[in-house]
């Protein structure tokens, strides 16, 4: 016998009982629901065709039930033939109609597209899950020492202002739900447009790294299109697994340092690419490229814990590091990595060298920042203003500061 949802606290949500007996099959089930002496019929049913199994559900609607401890006994009876197997079980379980509250802490949340934000939030009972939701994309929220909770949420680079409505959302274990809105000013980002040309020396050169990974491509160029657009989708999906393997409270200090060097690329440039003339694919660039000179040492931008490193398709060579909270850093195209994924580091300690794997044209570095797995713009986490503002202020108002 099993019952669902699998929680000693349940809602108005409906409840299954799955029964099964692969011998002699069912005959009846009844369903008792008791409290303070009361009883109240749930379910009463005959099985004239004996069935192996079943699957009943119903809701808790037709009992007067209130909210508090309450008893469902379950009475079965086997299909034998003769003398009927019967099964009796009373379950402890206890009713609760009532969603979390939310209250949030603070009122200024500035965010603009490709950029980032903090909510801090406080619960009447702790939940099986909260955070933020915007449209079909969930960002986590994390409990602190204080009782607050704290939500990083992104505006993401390609969600119009119009549709981009962040809402506060809890789960209890029973099932109820509640959201809540919160005030906040969104502005909505400039993109560069980049046309990039792909030159035949490229294709010759680049494109046999990655020759396992799509082996059913027959040319340079039909790798690169694969590449570009597969395993590019694939590459930014396993970022999402890669953001829930994060501390739940700050590891980082302060605003991010930004690697010396010329800025060759920018997050959320918009890029054209060009083969002999002909467009061949277009894609968003998802961080800052930064370039200095050959092999140059890539240092941590913050204080974290490394979460992964070794090849990472378009990324060639990479280092992604865990600041906590959803927050991570990526370090991509290196032509060596000095650090191991759960090594501790801090901030500006030397984790490799820059370099040109991946789908790099040269010898630089690509950095991103990425929240639960979204990239967003690295430029705010440079800036120890905006950090202050945006961040360190909710931190302080979960405690924390």
């Amino acid at each position: 016998m099993k019952i669902s949802p699998d929680s000693a606290t349940v809602s108005q949500r409906p409840v299954t009982v799955d029964l099964q007996d692969e011998r002699s099959g069912l005959r009846s089930l009844d369903i008792v629901l008791i409290q303070k002496d009361k009883e109240f019929p749930i379910l009463s049913k005959q099985y004239p065709d004996r069935p192996r199994r079943i699957a009943e559900t119903f809701t808790l609607d037709a009992a007067k039930i209130v909210e508090g401890d309450f008893t469902l006994r379950l009475s079965a009876k086997d299909g034998a033939f003769l003398f009927a197997n019967a099964l009796h079980a009373d379950l402890p379980l206890t009713f609760d109609k009532t969603p979390p509250a939310i209250s949030v802490l603070g009122r200024t949340h500035n965010i603009r597209q490709g950029g980032s934000a903090m909510v801090a939030y406080s619960l009447s009972e702790s939940p099986s899950t909260t955070g933020i939701k915007i449209g079909n994309l969930m960002f986590p929220a994390f409990l602190q020492p204080s009782g607050t909770y704290l939500c990083l949420f992104p505006f993401p680079h390609d969600l119009d202002k119009g549709v981009f409505k962040p809402m506060i959302f809890a789960e209890d274990v029973a099932g109820n739900r509640s959201e809540a809105g919160f005030y906040y000013y969104a502005r909505s980002g400039r993109f560069r447009q980049d046309r990039l040309n792909i030159s035949d020396q490229f294709l010759n050169a680049k494109m046999p790294q990655f020759r396992n990974e799509v082996p059913d491509a027959a040319t340079p160029l039909d790798i690169f299109l694969k590449v570009n657009k597969e395993l590019r989708v694939k590459n930014e999906e396993e970022l999402y697994r890669h953001g829930r393997n994060t501390a739940p409270s700050a590891l980082f200090v302060g605003a991010f340092s930004r690697q010396p060097g010329k800025t060759m690329a920018t997050f959320g440039d918009r890029r054209s690419y060009f083969h002999r003339g002909k467009q061949i694919d277009s894609q968003t660039h998802l961080g800052v490229d930064i370039a200095s000179f050959a092999q140059a040492p890539i240092k941590a931008a913050n204080h974290g814990r490394v979460i992964f490193t070794g090849f990472y398709g378009i990324y060639g060579e990479c280092v992604i590091i865990d600041h906590g909270l959803g927050l991570q850093s990526l370090y991509g195209h290196l032509s060596r990595i000095d650090v191991t994924e759960g090594q501790d580091v801090a901030q500006d300690a030397v984790i490799g060298l820059s370099g040109a794997t991946g789908m790099a044209g040269g010898d630089h570095l690509h950095f991103g920042m990425l929240v639960s797995g979204t990239p967003v713009d690295p430029i705010e986490w440079w800036d120890p203003e905006w950090v202050k503002n945006n961040i360190e202020e909710k931190l302080a108002e979960a405690g924390l500061k």
